[in-house]
């Protein structure tokens, strides 16, 4: 009977011990996989992620050339795409519940912010991502028993983040009117502090969720493109105006209001470049 025991404790060991390696030697894949699935399935387009790299006993991890397609509505390839973020976790809490992160860094950080018809990219991303959260909280409860659901939250890894930023980041601004011209613009940095920490933590969902919600609003109130659509449209119907002008002309001796309109073109193509 002790031998027994014996060989199921070393079977028991045997098998733990296999599980711990399996997961030590392919973390990296199993978190890059993850991040793809669930970020996909969040924000209803297509992600990708080339590479990720952790060091649990260092607290670092690496995350490389990342993407987050356009709605399908949208022309751009892409909506934002990092070439690295790195994550600095406090080692004394990556077992807990709540995993503490002293910071996250977004470098070199591109984004195609583009409006269609009637909205935005970025918009239609945070609405998707919102619709996708009430969708599984509502399927969470429904399928969990009535005495879990008091403990649900705690079932869940959660994450308090003291410090996020977003910096170096640029923006292609993307208009119906501009046709293949893109304005490109550099974007202040974005800096969150105390993520989760009055609620015991985030879930990755509800920190995808804070995160196109900030890049949303900081995009909204340092680019306003209905004023920059309104200014194109300006210039446009200014350059409209002296072709007209110069088809009335009837005769070589119009040549000084020639000349005016000739000075009137270039600036509004000097205003024009001002955008771009």
């Amino acid at each position: 009977m002790q031998r027994k025991i014996i060989w199921s404790l070393i079977f028991v060991l045997i098998v733990g011990l296999s599980g711990f390696f399996f997961l030590k030697n392919n973390l990296n894949e199993i978190v890059r996989e993850a991040i793809i699935f669930y970020g996909s399935e969040l924000t209803k387009t297509t992600v990708k992620l080339e590479e990720v790299q952790i060091n649990l006993k260092e607290g670092k991890a690496e995350f490389e050339d990342f993407i987050l397609g356009n709605p399908a509505s949208f022309q751009s390839k892409y909506a934002l795409k990092f070439e690295e973020v790195k994550l600095d976790i406090d080692t004394s809490s990556i077992f807990d519940d709540n995993v503490i992160i002293e910071e996250i860094t977004f470098d070199d950080v591109d984004i195609r912010y583009e409006k269609n018809k009637s909205t935005t990219n970025f918009d239609v991303i945070k609405n998707n991502t919102n619709s996708s959260l009430s969708n599984l909280a509502s399927a969470e409860i429904k399928n969990a028993p009535s005495s879990e659901i008091e403990n649900e939250s705690h079932a869940k890894k959660k994450f308090t983040i003291k410090r996020l930023v977003i910096s170096d980041a640029e923006v292609e601004v993307w208009l119906p009117l501009l046709g293949n011209k893109k304005i490109e613009l550099d974007l202040p940095d974005i800096e969150l502090r105390n993520i989760g920490l009055t609620q015991g933590g985030v879930s990755p969902e509800e920190l995808t969720k804070i995160l196109v919600e900030a890049i949303e609003k900081h995009l909204v109130t340092n680019i306003d493109l209905e004023q920059l659509e309104s200014k194109i449209k300006k210039e446009v119907n200014r350059i409209k105006g002296q072709v007209d002008k110069i088809k009335e002309l009837e005769n070589i001796e119009d040549i000084e209001d020639l000349e005016d309109i000739k000075d009137d073109v270039e600036d509004v193509i000097d205003n024009l470049e001002k955008l771009f």
